[in-house]
């Protein structure tokens, strides 16, 4: 989910803008590419379009609060997975801490004021637990496509377009895979196991694949001679 950079991304959601900017300068000079929102709607919001790879929340904001945010979240199936960890100035007792935000699904915390050195500890610790997870999950690239299997979604210029349906991705799936095109042979060979009845289904999938890519993201999708191309 790293940008083009292969920086992993991190998104702060925190409505004290001293705090942001010593996370900006922390975080940035540990090579993570950080974003920013100030309000719960707006970190709900910018989660759906960065696809970040952790999420920082404090539990006390405007519009959304923490809880409420991080319930969209977890509602969401492209975003669910990710990490969250919470900053909350709530009482010292841990076990209070513990009790209202193990229901929201989340396990790791930071007391305010937040000790950076600790704070840089923990996001590498659940980053690195991350990736050991989802190591098996192969995810797709070309130029700005980027395709993730696990939920069929796919992205451009890091930007949710549309999650498919199994043979639909399968498609896109091949093209991405591919540098120029993809001949109908290959295809038929390849998602219907060459059925000769597999043509017609073959171009209902390619024009429906482009409805759901949606009108600026189906001129991706090129008709050759011999089968289709994805330009990235």
């Amino acid at each position: 989910m790293a940008g083009m950079n292969d920086q992993l991304r991190i998104l702060s959601v925190e409505d004290d803008p001293e705090l942001q900017q010593m996370l900006s300068l922390t975080l940035q000079g540990q090579g993570y590419e950080l974003h920013y929102a100030f309000t719960g709607r707006e970190g709900y919001e910018k989660v759906l379009l960065l696809n970040p790879d952790l999420i920082l929340v404090d539990m006390m904001l405007p519009q959304l609060n923490g809880p409420e945010m991080i319930n969209l979240v977890k509602e969401n199936k492209t975003a669910r997975d990710i990490p969250i960890i919470v900053m909350t100035a709530f009482s010292a007792d841990a076990k209070f801490i513990e009790s209202a935000i193990r229901p929201l699904g989340i396990l790791e915390y930071l007391r305010k004021p937040v000790d950076i050195d600790e704070l840089i500890r923990l996001i590498k610790r659940v980053l690195q637990g991350r990736r050991a997870r989802t190591a098996p999950i192969q995810r797709l690239r070309k130029g700005s496509v980027r395709l993730d299997p696990k939920y069929r979604s796919v992205w451009i210029d890091d930007k949710l377009v549309a999650t498919l349906a199994p043979k639909r991705f399968s498609v896109i799936e091949a093209l991405v895979e591919n540098r120029g095109e993809v001949s109908c042979a290959e295809l038929l060979k390849k998602i219907w196991s060459g059925d000769a009845e597999g043509k017609n289904n073959l171009e209902k999938t390619v024009q429906r694949l482009r409805e759901d890519l949606g009108p600026d993201a189906a001129q991706r999708i090129r008709t050759t001679v011999d089968g289709y191309e994805l330009i990235g």
